[in-house]
């Protein structure tokens, strides 16, 4: 209870040192309750502060404040709403790599070993995410076992966080507050200062959607409201507007969006026989729409690794159905890296299987240069990447649809944001 009560009254003093010193985290820490529990440092599920007392007692007061600075924002970037079905440890990684440059941007000073890698800077915790993913997978093992046994395939300097153990299903269990990560002798790395936990609702279940999906508003709303708090106080942060507007922006429901663009180049035109059904019960004799197909499609696929199978397997079963309703005369599937690698050709109504080959570097150019020497006059091109490229050509005279997992968006077409199930 001695230590509990010390821990405690560090505690406060270091959120009252931070919202003196940093307004912008200090008041949103105020959102998060401290509570004791069984963490080996501390986590947050973005209503609590789960700490170990023992832990607060140790660290330097400085390392304290940058530590709950850090548990801020996981909640004020939506972390512990957007995982979704991604491996729980490795979602922590890739969430500390988009924070830590943050903070160390906005003077706070970090703990040894904490996550830091410049290639990850200024990269949401998904791109990042799909990045380590993609390493992991290259060097062999699972997520999971590759997190343990190398950190993390592009082997960053410094590590980051990864203080609670998910359950069976995914979901860390929280209860009484999150529970403690590492081996059973307690062995721990000394980058794991701290994590976050998917949401809870009231009652500390698992967070239903909806219920997600409104804690990730009310974080919103209050982060935007702190930014404007820490302005007027002459402190605002520093490189925070960005993330924070990323992580705020809705998802799009991206198999709409692309059938929609795809049923726009769909050519059409009107007859008379038969006439429209729909208007024939009013006494109107109106003419019917005619659509035949939307001629050839091209779909460019970025080979250079950024793209994983699960987002490679369900862009192709949307293009096969998209396929299957507005019967392309031919798709081409462009594979492309730096320079075109290879190209799949499928007829009306034929499965799309994609069978990417390549790996290196990324251009876009290569593959509207291919489009352009085949002499190839496409209804559209939709094309799936990560974005983490600025070699654009110049906007061509067709349709083109970005399909991406990334905040960004391209400078020419439309872009729309792709979400695994």
């Amino acid at each position: 209870m001695i230590l509990q009560a010390g821990a405690e009254r560090k505690l406060t003093r270091a959120r009252t040192q931070l919202l003196l010193s940093h307004p912008f985290f200090g008041s949103l820490c105020l959102r998060l309750k401290p509570v004791p529990g069984a963490v080996r440092i501390m986590a947050t599920d973005g209503r609590r502060i789960v700490y170990n007392p023992a832990f607060v007692e140790s660290v330097p007061p400085p390392i304290l404040q940058t530590l709950l600075a850090h548990e801020v924002m996981h909640c004020a970037l939506g972390h512990h709403c957007r995982r979704g079905t991604r491996d729980p440890k490795l979602w922590n990684k890739a969430a500390d790599l988009a924070i830590n440059p943050l903070l160390k941007r906005n003077g706070m000073e970090l703990w040894e070993g904490a996550l830091l890698d410049p290639q990850y800077d200024d990269l949401s915790a998904e791109e990042i995410y799909a990045q380590l993913k993609k390493s992991a997978n290259l060097e062999g093992p699972s997520d999971q076992e590759s997190d343990a046994e190398t950190g993390t395939g592009s082997q960053p300097t410094q590590q980051g966080d990864g203080a609670a153990s998910p359950s069976s299903s995914g979901q860390t269990e929280v209860g009484a507050g999150p529970t403690p990560n590492g081996d059973a002798e307690g062995e721990s790395s000394p980058w794991e200062f701290g994590e976050v936990v998917d949401a809870t609702d009231e009652e500390d279940r698992p967070a239903s959607p909806a219920e997600q999906s409104l804690q990730q508003h009310e974080w919103s709303l209050a982060t935007e409201q702190a930014l404007i708090i820490a302005k007027a106080c002459g402190h605002a942060p520093s490189n925070v507007d960005r993330p924070v507007r990323e992580s705020r922006e809705s998802k799009q429901d991206w198999r709409s969006v692309t059938r929609a663009f795809v049923a726009a180049t769909t050519i059409s035109d009107y007859r008379w026989t038969p006439p429209n059904r729909r208007h024939i019960s009013s006494g109107l004799y109106l003419p019917s729409v005619e659509r035949s197909g939307v001629g050839t499609m091209v779909i460019g696929v970025d080979t250079s690794g950024s793209v994983g199978k699960e987002e490679l397997e369900q862009f192709a079963g949307e293009i096969t159905a998209i396929s299957d309703e507005v019967q392309p005369d031919r798709i081409y599937v462009v594979y492309c890296d730096a320079a075109v690698n290879s190209v799949q050709e499928f007829g009306p109504s034929e499965p799309i299987s994609l069978e990417p080959k390549g790996g290196g570097g990324t251009d876009f150019r290569p593959v509207f240069d291919w489009v352009e020497e085949n002499a190839i006059n496409p209804a559209c091109l939709i094309y799936l990447t990560d974005l983490c490229c600025g070699s654009y050509p110049v906007a061509p005279d067709y349709p083109v649809l970005w399909a991406t997992d990334s905040p960004r968006a391209a400078p020419f077409g439309e872009t729309v944001r792709l979400s695994v199930d």
